[in-house]
């Protein structure tokens, strides 16, 4: 676990699973540039590399900035390794949203980019409402192992 994040113990991994915890963190405004270096820090370690580790921190960082403008200016994030893919979520505690697939607005429209990048830049994303807040949810297949 990548630790120096206030650490939650309190976190646990995505139901169903026998995942390995990288990150538990709080997310603020202030602690979205470590939250990246933190989640690239750990990504990288699990074995995703490339591309596909820069649109993964891509994707989470949409998905923090998000829960910092959008969902109440804070929440929590947890970072897992599970069989051979990374699954992050993120929780906020704003008032939710539909769970619906994120479009590319128009153009014009300045924003609102964020839930449709995290959707196409990695393996999936998924919406969980609840009476708390959203839990937005990403994965990212692991094809090689962590580096030496």
């Amino acid at each position: 676990m990548v630790r120096g994040l206030a650490d939650d113990a309190s976190h646990t991994p995505p139901a169903s699973s026998a995942a390995a915890v990288l990150l538990a963190a709080t997310i603020s405004a202030e602690r979205v540039p470590a939250l990246r270096h933190a989640v690239t820090d750990a990504a990288a370690a699990a074995g995703l590399a490339g591309e596909e580790l820069e649109d993964f921190v891509l994707a989470v960082h949409e998905l923090v900035t998000n829960a910092v403008r959008h969902g109440g200016g804070s929440g929590q994030l947890l970072l897992c390794h599970k069989a051979h893919q990374l699954i992050c979520q993120v929780t906020d505690h704003g008032p939710g949203m539909a769970a619906q697939v994120p479009r590319l607005p128009d153009p014009g429209q300045p924003g609102h980019r964020g839930l449709w990048l995290a959707q196409h830049l990695t393996a999936g994303l998924t919406l969980d409402n609840s009476p708390d807040g959203l839990t937005a949810t990403v994965a990212a297949p692991i094809t090689c192992g962590p580096p030496t």
